[in-house]
């Protein structure tokens, strides 16, 4: 952060809420995804875009019609995990809200039923989001944030959330660290979520906030979900998780990504992200701080990413 970024900072007024978006090349549905925010029938939050890079003419959009934006265009591409962490930096708000460019809330009173949440909860770290597909308004699967992607209609604590939507307290990255910038894309939440989990704080999947993700491909390069996925399950598994569960979790993802690779065509990619994961792992184990007994026992209560 750099001293006018500081003095911007110190100068805002704070908010109850900060709701902060990443975005790069897709300035159309970014444009949905504020309109949905700026419905919201609540008054106190600041929105926060941070741009990776856009060269759409996404800026000049964001100006010219959202001018109440608070509008970060970073000249390199931060990665996912961040550009939350730059936008986390940047907010005054308490509780931080973030949800995808390709996204929208379902209705105009998400941030109230937010609000309510964390105001009865002192241990509720994270609120995750129901996340549907548009037109169906089907649980997206990978939205599902159990490991055995069991569909419950109610609220239910969980041991991860999906990054589409969620909502954190700010003050909490100070006491279990912010995004893992170095994973760039991928695996970024399921890292948060073991140390929040850690710490002794709750993950809830609240049923009455709902998030509609269209998952639009602009801004995504083919085959980099493929590589970063080979390459930072088995960096999440290695910081946090006991030896035996690394090793299952890191082989079991891999064979799964083997597959995907065949049938779209992208071994090398593949063969990159498994050189590159076991390049980086000297480092990895520089952060290695393995989650208690108590913890694993919680995850699997909790159908939580253990073994795989």
């Amino acid at each position: 952060m750099n001293s006018s970024e500081k003095n911007a900072l110190n100068n805002k007024k704070s908010h109850r809420f900060s709701v902060i978006l990443i975005t790069m090349n897709r300035k159309e549905i970014l444009g949905k995804c504020l309109e949905s925010i700026h419905l919201q029938k609540y008054d106190d939050y600041e929105i926060i875009v941070v741009d990776n890079a856009s060269h759409d003419g996404t800026d000049d959009m964001v100006q010219k019609l959202y001018p109440d934006v608070r509008y970060f265009h970073s000249r390199n591409n931060l990665g996912v995990p961040g550009g939350r962490n730059y936008g986390r930096r940047m907010a005054t708000g308490e509780i931080c809200v973030f949800i995808d460019d390709d996204a929208i809330f379902a209705d105009d009173k998400a941030l109230g039923k937010i609000d309510a949440y964390f105001e009865t909860d002192d241990r509720l770290g994270c609120l995750a989001f129901r996340i549907v597909q548009p037109n169906s308004c089907i649980d997206e699967y990978k939205g599902i944030p159990r490991a055995d992607k069991k569909i419950i209609h109610a609220d239910y604590e969980c041991s991860y959330f999906c990054g589409a939507g969620f909502a954190c307290r700010r003050k909490l990255f100070a006491e279990v660290g912010e995004f893992w910038d170095e994973l760039f894309f991928t695996g970024e939440e399921l890292d948060f979520s073991y140390r929040l989990i850690d710490k002794g704080y709750k993950i809830v999947r609240s049923s009455a906030i709902t998030v509609i993700h269209y998952e639009m491909p602009q801004g995504r390069v083919l085959g980099k979900w493929l590589y970063y996925g080979v390459r930072s399950r088995c960096w999440v598994a290695a910081k946090n998780l006991p030896w035996f569960n690394v090793f299952s979790h890191t082989l079991l993802w891999w064979a799964y990504y083997f597959i995907c690779s065949a049938r779209c065509g992208h071994p090398v990619l593949f063969l990159k992200g498994i050189k590159d994961s076991l390049a980086g792992l000297p480092q990895v184990m520089k952060k290695r701080y393995c989650i208690s007994r108590e913890t694993m026992k919680k995850l699997k209560i909790l159908s939580g990413r253990i073994y795989y």
